[in-house]
């Protein structure tokens, strides 16, 4: 009677095992997917939309950000990286975009400070303009508030020239250097003359503005945020176009 019992316990705990196993099993892990690396040709000075796709799962309800990691930090001046922090934007026309920060070690984490809570699929928008050539590898990981990593994903994209930034008005050409700056810079309009001149940041907004300029333009970057600018000079009904990086 007692070994009956007995096998008939055992029988009893492999099941409840094999159920609990099985049930681990069907746990759905979010994913996360993106779109940068599905451009064919990325180029210098282009602004180029990057949506992340989140699909949550079996994880609905939990608050996550979304942390980007540069494989190389030293590149995280090469480029502008913009993310929608309008969390009630349905679409990249109600999107309000803010500057992505990076820190020293090449990471910087998205979305509201106590996580966005996955209530179904949802997308984040992001706009970046690269301001130099190369291979950039990064990591986007889905982590959860307790700190558990949900999902991760691996890409790199390749960048190359600029298809054309047409720096030239008549003969002369328009320069700013140095091209990095934290501090005063300098554009030099050569023969150009009464020029009106603008400074441009990746949003749009004109954050400087000049009039009937001639020979060398001071400019003061020092309280500009980082990120990448476009100095235009207006001229002889011509345009051309400077990048400028702040650091």
């Amino acid at each position: 009677m007692k070994a009956t019992l007995h096998a008939y316990l055992t029988i009893i705990a492999l099941a409840l095992a094999i159920g609990t196993s099985q049930a681990q099993s069907t746990i759905q892990e979010p994913t996360i997917d993106g779109t940068l690396d599905t451009y064919e040709n990325l180029e210098v000075g282009e602004d180029y939309l990057w949506q992340v796709f989140v699909r949550p799962y079996d994880y609905l309800g939990d608050s996550v950000n979304l942390e980007i990691q540069l494989l190389n930090p030293e590149l995280r001046d090469n480029f502008t990286l913009l993310y929608n922090s309008n969390r009630e934007a349905q679409n990249e026309e109600e999107a309000t975009y803010s500057q992505v920060e990076f820190n020293e070690a090449g990471f910087a984490m998205v979305g509201p400070p106590k996580g966005e809570k996955m209530e179904g699929n949802y997308r984040e928008y992001f706009k970046i303009n690269f301001a130099e050539e190369g291979v950039y590898g990064y990591k986007l990981t889905l982590r959860r508030r307790d700190g558990t990593d949900l999902a991760r994903l691996d890409e790199s994209v390749q960048v190359g020239t600029v298809a054309g930034i047409d720096d030239m008005i008549g003969g002369t050409r328009v320069a700013v250097y140095p091209t990095v700056s934290e501090g005063a810079v300098r554009l030099n309009l050569g023969q150009i003359r009464n020029a009106s001149v603008a400074v441009v940041d990746m949003l749009g907004r004109k954050v400087l503005e000049v009039s009937k300029a001639n020979g060398i333009v001071e400019i003061n970057t020092q309280d500009y945020a980082r990120g990448t600018y476009f100095v235009k000079v207006f001229a002889e009904d011509d345009v051309a176009s400077s990048r400028l990086i702040v650091r």
